[in-house]
């Protein structure tokens, strides 16, 4: 009997232990249920500094200063996209969050507004395929076709039309006056 009681708690320490850490891990996360204003305040202008973080010319002025090395020159390009790659993910988390909030609004509106709901799954559609062409140009430039154009300004803009829907889904109607 000690035996089976010794392995039952043997047992159960590596589960109590998963759901401590998965309990830790939720505890710890930023609470997701933004106010729908907060998410109005994203501003798609920090995604700015993405149009240039792998512009070729960068890398050329590197090429051209004393004590350059290739592999200082790799290790740049790494750094890059290492950057790159995180605001990309900003972008996705920000897209993904407009995206909740508008189709919470769409919702829990008073009317139907099936030509809103259709815009919102072409421009979701839209964001996908440019995130999958974005991430293949990103493989093509870590495999070092760097003279690849790695063009974020139609994610930025599926951002912004979201966020304008979503304005337009919150403006009162205008009523006419007498």
């Amino acid at each position: 009997m000690n035996t089976f009681v010794i392995a039952a708690l043997l047992a159960l320490v590596p589960i109590g232990g998963a759901l401590l850490l998965f309990f830790r891990t939720l505890s710890s996360r930023q609470n997701s249920d933004m106010s729908m204003s907060g998410r109005l305040v994203l501003s798609p202008g920090k995604y700015r500094p993405m149009e240039r973080l792998l512009q070729e010319a960068d890398f050329r002025f590197l090429c051209t200063q004393p004590g350059y090395s290739p592999q200082m020159g790799r290790r740049f390009r790494v750094e890059r996209r290492r950057v790159f790659r995180a605001y990309l993910r900003s972008l996705k988390r920000d897209f993904a969050s407009v995206s909740l909030a508008l189709r919470t609004l769409m919702l829990h509106s008073a009317e139907d507004r099936g030509d809103l709901a259709a815009a919102v799954v072409r421009q979701r559609l839209s964001f996908a395929a440019g995130m999958l062409a974005v991430e293949g140009r990103l493989l093509l430039h870590a495999a070092g076709m760097n003279s690849l154009d790695v063009d974020v300004r139609g994610l930025v803009a599926s951002l912004e039309t979201m966020q304008a829907q979503m304005r337009e889904l919150l403006t009162p109607p205008q009523t006419a006056l007498a």
